[in-house]
């Protein structure tokens, strides 16, 4: 079961997209999406290792005690956590489809709390679908942590895009060369 803030994003991402399999970064707006701003954040894809923050919610930095933008959001993750998400963040691109996934986050002390993330592609002005629309959500209080940032995060549970959910345009399949005219 996703937490109500993130069927909020889901719906709110769903609701924009109109025609189109995806919608525009211009299509979104803040103001709409007041009640979880601070934990919201926008990833733009450089290449598949680099997913950098544009914006980054209050509540969000707060947590990992530093400005998140400008900074690859892989690099909250390490291992195969980190080649994980990775792999999740381009499903979602390609795929066109909303994702998300579960994790525990952790200060230097120990505290834990398991933390939502949901994952919502964006396309560019030029129509370039290399954007992603997220949600950190805390499912447990961090108000424990006090000053303590994040310093780790262990991946607890993906659930990868599906896309027949979103009544996305099917493409053709790629063209097969007939083995018969290649001899």
């Amino acid at each position: 079961m996703m937490h109500a803030h993130s069927r909020t994003l889901v719906s709110y991402w769903d609701a924009r997209r109109r025609d189109a399999a995806v919608p525009a970064r211009a299509d979104i707006s803040a103001s709409e999406l007041k009640a979880i701003l601070g934990n919201l954040f926008m990833l733009q894809r450089h290449d598949a290792s680099h997913h950098v923050f544009r914006l980054a919610g209050t509540r969000l930095c707060a947590l990992q005690n530093r400005e998140l933008r400008e900074q690859n959001f892989l690099s909250l993750w390490r291992g195969y956590d980190r080649a994980q998400m990775k792999l999740l963040l381009e499903s979602v691109l390609a795929n066109r489809a909303p994702a998300n996934a579960h994790a525990i986050a952790e200060t230097l002390s120990g505290d834990k709390i398991e933390v939502e993330l949901v994952f919502t592609p964006l396309a560019s002005k030029v129509g370039q679908v290399d954007r992603v629309l997220g949600l950190y959500q805390p499912l447990q209080s961090p108000d424990r942590f006090g000053r303590r940032p994040v310093i780790r995060h262990d991946l607890t549970k993906m659930t990868l895009p599906v896309t027949k959910n979103w009544a996305l345009p099917a493409s053709p399949p790629p063209a097969v060369p007939n083995a018969a005219n290649d001899v």
